[in-house]
């Protein structure tokens, strides 16, 4: 099998295939491919296989799902004001940026204007 069959196979990433294979823990041969030269893996050791736990998560009642569900509204409305409100405030500190970053007038063109 090829880097990215083991890796599939073991639940690892092919980067953590050739650390195995440099290290030793996999046993691979170099043959000769369309782009040069590819290592092929003949067996995986079966103390490298992860193994994935049994889901032990508690059933829940329709009740508690439910008050789960009520919870996860709230909040969200909670965070959705908050996002609203940080919003606002950037809208506002935009603007008073774009105040200050004004092109100004020099201060001979202020004293001598007229007004009205």
């Amino acid at each position: 099998m090829t880097i990215a069959q083991a890796a599939k196979s073991l639940g690892v990433s092919t980067r953590t295939v050739r650390r195995y294979i440099k290290s030793g823990k996999i046993d691979a041969r170099l043959v000769s491919g369309p782009f040069g030269e590819e290592y092929r893996i003949l067996a995986l050791p079966p103390e490298l296989y992860r193994y994935q736990p049994l889901d032990n998560t508690p059933s829940q009642t329709p009740v508690q799902a439910m008050d789960i569900v009520r919870e996860l509204q709230e909040r969200n409305l909670t965070l959705a004001a908050q996002f609203g409100a940080a919003t606002e405030r950037i809208r506002n500190l935009e603007n008073q940026i774009k105040l200050l970053t004004a092109a100004k007038q020099p201060w001979w063109r202020r004293l001598f204007s007229r007004k009205g």
